[in-house]
């Protein structure tokens, strides 16, 4: 039996009003739509659009490095940039999305975290982290490595359309074939 002069007693009619209170609430809640997580993301510029990539693929960002080429290459990988004593593959984050003009050298690198290779994106600025709300998928389905879109509040009375960058659409082509066969 409890004991009735414990802080932590309850009296049944008390527990069981709010009980029902929070049965209501609940029951109030069940029509809405459930909200989206917040995505942490790492906002980059591309000439004047604004990409996402996902916050916890980015391992962190340097400013650009000399790269050494490698001769038929895809457009978009560049070459190989050292950076703390470890080479990385080098992609140009514009040609990979499918972008005509590449990012011009002396923005900044976007160091990835990848278990199967070690990836380095070329963006023209890392602007900063933001918690970004994914909007709801339009009519059309997107293809290639943009998953979504979600809206940068530049301020009072503007927004700008950030792409949402699904790593593992984008990083495909560019990884080892014993990598991608699972994917």
């Amino acid at each position: 039996m409890p004991d009735r002069a414990s802080p932590y007693h309850v009296p049944p009619a008390r527990a069981r009003r709010i009980l029902d209170q929070r049965t209501a609430m609940l029951a109030a809640r069940r029509g809405t739509a459930p909200e989206q997580a917040l995505l942490p993301t790492l906002i980059c510029r591309l000439d004047e659009e604004f990409c996402g990539v996902p916050l916890p693929g980015v391992a962190r960002v340097v400013p650009d490095a000399p790269c050494a080429a490698l001769p038929g290459a895809p457009a978009a990988l560049l070459g190989l940039v050292g950076l703390r004593g470890q080479s990385f593959l080098l992609l140009d984050l514009a040609l990979a999305l499918g972008r005509a003009r590449p990012v011009r050298p002396g923005g900044h690198l976007v160091v990835l975290r990848h278990a199967a290779a070690r990836l380095v994106l070329r963006v023209d600025r890392a602007e900063g982290v933001r918690a970004l709300q994914p909007l709801p998928p339009a009519s059309g389905s997107l293809s290639g490595a943009i998953s979504g879109h979600a809206l940068l509040p530049a301020g009072p009375a503007s927004s700008s359309l950030v792409g949402l960058i699904d790593m593992d659409r984008l990083l495909q082509p560019f990884l080892p074939v014993a990598h991608t066969a699972g994917a």
